[in-house]
């Protein structure tokens, strides 16, 4: 879900277009949905693997885990308010969106969007390098993860709008491979 959305809807969004204009169409809609969809599947995917690591990473990966989990509960809170509340204030009252987007300084709403995708980033991140570190799944899937989440931000001077895409690409592949090896273990015959 994570890549289809990076793929075929952020590229697509209108650069530069005031963000009330861009809260209000079709792709907006699409776009948000879908990311909430991708968030309330990396929540329960964050509990199936948890569930596997919990008896080799101790504290570390049960803090990994709470922050990965909460972080990716506040964001499908603040994809579930894209789709919900901001995008009928973009048709009803689309000058206070804009109000809203364009206040100086970080405010409140800001906060709103910048700690639900910093926990699920910070979460995510550690959660993966506690995967890694345990020896559970091959090496590649959480370097995938990782590295899913440096790529957009690195890769945003050469690709532009691509750059997410890119890393989408990178990080959805990472969550996918866990998920197969996941999968793939709760099916072997004796497992627990």
């Amino acid at each position: 879900m994570t890549i289809v959305l990076n793929v075929a809807f952020t590229p697509f969004m209108t650069p530069g277009a005031p963000f009330a204009e861009a809260a209000a169409s079709t792709l907006y809609l699409w776009r948000q949905s879908a990311s909430a969809l991708a968030a309330g599947l990396l929540l329960f995917g964050s509990i199936g693997l948890y569930l596997r690591l919990s008896g080799r990473t101790g504290i570390p990966g049960a803090a990994a885990f709470v922050v990965a989990f909460f972080g990716t509960a506040l964001l499908l809170a603040w994809e579930w308010v894209d789709v919900f509340v901001l995008r009928p204030l973009a048709f009803r009252a689309p000058a206070a969106l804009q109000t809203l987007e364009e206040a100086p300084g970080i405010d409140l709403y800001d906060l709103g969007a910048l700690i639900p995708v910093s926990t699920f980033a910070l979460g995510w991140l550690a959660l993966a390098v506690v995967t890694l570190r345990s020896g559970l799944f091959p090496r590649r899937a959480p370097q995938l993860v990782i590295a899913g989440f440096f790529l957009a931000p690195l890769l945003t001077p050469i690709l532009g709008l691509w750059a997410p895409a890119a890393g989408s690409v990178v990080l959805g592949a990472g969550w996918l491979w866990l998920a197969r090896d996941l999968y793939r273990d709760s099916a072997q015959p004796g497992y627990r």
